[in-house]
């Protein structure tokens, strides 16, 4: 499960140092642009595993803090000049690298709601301008239609003697930063560029916030935050992830049986061919008696879906519809095409060496070809009770 090759962080749009709640959340949105129930280009599936296989990792704790690891010692060596795009100046000393580093620690607290952490990094000038209340209140106001997924710092170049903020300072470093927010108002991944700036400041390097009133933006952010919906605000992410299991990728009972009663009703007005199949598994006792524990179950069953994934049609669509359990839509498939589908399909989940080795199981399958008065849910029941699921 963990491939210390793969940038997790990178495939979900969000900073290493994210909280859980901005990678629950960046994985919802991606669900919403990418999962084969909302998009059906090729293109799309292939992105949608690499999230989930991400997801599966650094949406779990004790996943993410053994790869967490490993990805700070591949990724934190490298120097700041190293990680600089083509095009950009090299960093000129260290006092530059201090002034990048002043900078990150700034967006990283930013991005952790350590407001007076932040607060205590801009300049003298700026903190007797503008007070820590009136800061925390412009922080909370963005934050609450913004939330900051991950953000790149760029160097750019240095000014001596530079006057900004109506103050001069002997020097100034100018950096763009690249951010990557999900718009709470309209649930999109949004990104943007912005010019900032880091003062030696006397005593030390601050940064520049680059303005003394922050009300009208304040006032701004709180308008648009009032926009969004309070008591929907999460129902945009719930109507996707109720569709998708989450430990395995696959869509859940309730988002299998959607997309099924959608292929019946073009079946009823078009007449198009139309079959259900599903698998049961069901598990060997371990040598004490004991079924396997939920995290092995969920590698295993995560693996067979994968499994299935790369040996189905592009048009057939797989749902978890229990834990032991997986339902097949074949459209276009008369029940005897279908009945060969699923034996082929049985015939090597049995003779896989990753199943035998880590899942040894009875498996089995049937399938029906509902009738044209079938709910979906009925359909499904029967075939779960043909399996003894």
């Amino acid at each position: 499960m963990l491939d210390l090759e793969q940038d997790y962080y990178n495939i979900l749009q969000v900073h290493h140092d994210a909280e859980q709640d901005v990678i629950d959340a960046a994985y919802r949105c991606l669900s919403k642009l990418y999962h084969p129930d909302l998009n059906r280009t090729p293109a799309a599936t292939e992105r949608m595993k690499e999230i989930n296989m991400a997801y599966r990792v650094v949406g779990n704790e004790a996943l993410r803090e053994q790869y967490h690891r490993a990805w700070m010692q591949k990724n934190a060596w490298r120097t700041l000049s190293e990680r600089e795009t083509v095009g950009w100046r090299a960093v000129e000393n260290k006092e530059t690298a201090d002034a990048y580093g002043m900078l990150d620690s700034f967006f990283r607290e930013t991005m952790n709601e350590k407001w007076e952490d932040a607060y205590g990094r801009l300049t003298h000038s700026d903190r007797e301008s503008v007070d820590f209340g009136a800061f925390l209140e412009w922080k909370r106001a963005v934050h609450a239609v913004y939330r900051l997924g991950n953000y790149h710092i760029s160097y750019f170049r240095k000014y001596k003697d530079c006057r900004y903020g109506g103050k001069v300072y002997p020097k100034i470093y100018h950096f763009i930063v690249r951010v990557t927010e999900l718009q709470q108002v309209t649930g999109q991944i949004v990104e943007s560029s912005s010019h900032k700036y880091v003062a030696d400041d006397g005593d030390a390097l601050r940064v520049c916030l680059g303005t003394d009133d922050l009300k009208p933006i304040t006032e701004k952010f709180l308008k648009l935050a009032r926009m969004i919906p309070k008591s929907d605000l999460d129902d945009v992410y719930v109507k996707v992830i109720d569709k998708i299991d989450v430990k395995t990728g696959m869509l859940t009972r309730d988002g299998w049986i959607e997309e099924a009663e959608r292929e019946m009703n073009r079946s009823k007005r078009y007449g198009n061919r139309l079959c259900f199949g599903v698998f049961g598994f069901a598990p060997q006792l371990s040598e004490d008696g004991a079924l396997h524990g939920e995290e092995t179950l969920e590698k295993n069953m995560s693996y067979i879906f994968d499994f299935l994934s790369e040996n189905i049609r592009k048009t057939d669509v797989l749902g978890r519809c229990s834990d032991l359990a997986i339902a097949l839509l074949f459209p276009e498939t008369t029940p005897r095409d279908g009945k060969r589908a699923l034996e082929k399909l049985a015939g090597l989940l049995k003779n896989d060496s990753y199943i035998k080795s880590n899942f040894p199981c009875r498996i089995s399958a049937a399938i029906k070809r509902p009738a044209q008065s079938d709910s979906v849910r009925d359909a499904l029941d029967a075939l779960l009770e043909k399996v003894g699921v």
